[in-house]
């Protein structure tokens, strides 16, 4: 399997992706310490979808898995905390948007279904159609 490249720039992501549930982590301790399901929950975002982000073929997944742990984790603060939750929320935010900029930077996107960012354009079909007489 083909890893990411490791530039300044994917380390540093990477780095913020590992820590911010390692923040949400000792946060939980102290906040939910009756709560002990909560540890190996962020213990699988820690690990496993820092993995999955490594590799070129899983990081789609790494990248699901990270939006579903996002969503899920605002709509239960929202729900079982008292007062929303508010520092949990504010943490994962910026957790969910590394991963997506770890995943808009490395995932492979095929040509035809890709804009352009410098022009802002869909490339043209190579393809050429036979016209029918």
């Amino acid at each position: 399997m083909r890893m990411m490249k490791f530039d300044l720039q994917n380390v540093f992501l990477l780095l913020a992706l590992i820590a911010l549930p390692i923040a949400g982590l000792m946060l939980h301790l102290k906040l939910h310490a009756d709560l002990t399901y909560l540890t190996y929950i962020l213990l699988f975002d820690i690990v496993i979808i820092t993995l999955l982000y490594l590799f070129k073929k899983t990081i789609f997944y790494g990248f699901i898995l990270n939006t579903v742990f996002f969503i899920v984790g605002v709509i239960m603060h929202i729900i079982y905390v008292p007062g929303g939750g508010i520092s949990d929320i504010l943490l994962s935010i910026p957790d969910f948007s590394i991963g997506f900029v770890l995943w808009r930077l490395n995932y492979s996107f095929e040509e035809e279904n890709v804009v352009n960012v410098k022009t802002n354009k869909i490339p043209m079909q190579t393809k050429k159609v036979k016209k029918k007489k």
